[in-house]
């Protein structure tokens, strides 16, 4: 129906707050394509990386582990923290395999509950091959940058729609921004008719 309440989803995979939100909308719509995901890169390329000891940061991520335990998410909270666009490139990549969900989940799955550092391309030609990808030829289109511009283009679509942070979820004119308890998000996709 066109008139059905949209959800997008506005993340960045190095973003501790945009998997607690990835998994709470897990569970509470277990159909990954009542929502659109769209990435937004925190630290761009060439910015300089965050800094995982950095106060703010710290902090954030505290912020997020409470919440992550109030809704028994368990997550590891890696100190280094990589770049994110090889990243998106490979969701993007896959999408074009029709392994868009499967992907997006084992990138998450990669850096929150492994650690893993996902700006290494061979961290990521692994998680591309345990969700059915050719090895050869996702090394490749990382290698090559494919994707490079599909990431730069859509982080430039989430600006120009005013979404200023991640994690963001919009639902028509209506947004909920940054970390919430899984009760925020329930009611904010209630309100949006979408529970």
């Amino acid at each position: 129906m066109d008139d059905a309440p949209s959800l997008v989803f506005y993340f960045d995979y190095v973003d501790p707050g945009s998997y607690l939100t990835h998994r709470q909308l897990g569970q509470l719509l277990p159909d990954a394509s009542q929502h659109t995901v769209h990435p937004l890169e925190v630290c761009p390329v060439p910015q300089e990386l965050i800094d995982g000891t950095a106060p703010d940061w710290v902090a954030y991520e505290k912020t997020v582990a409470r919440l992550a335990e109030d809704a028994e998410i368990p997550m590891a909270h890696p100190a280094f923290i990589p770049w994110s666009r090889k990243a998106h490139e490979l969701r993007l990549h896959a999408a074009e395999k029709a392994l868009e969900s499967p992907m997006h989940e084992e990138i998450f799955s990669v850096r929150f509950q492994e650690g893993a550092d996902i700006g290494r391309i061979d961290v990521l030609v692994a998680a591309a091959e345990r969700v059915g990808l050719d090895v050869s030829e996702s090394k490749a289109v990382l290698d090559i940058d494919k994707h490079r511009d599909r990431v730069m283009d859509l982080r430039q679509e989430a600006e120009k729609a005013g979404i200023k942070r991640v994690p963001t979820l919009r639902s028509g004119d209506m947004s909920l921004e940054g970390p919430a308890s899984i009760g925020e998000v329930r009611h904010f996709l209630e309100r949006a008719r979408l529970l």
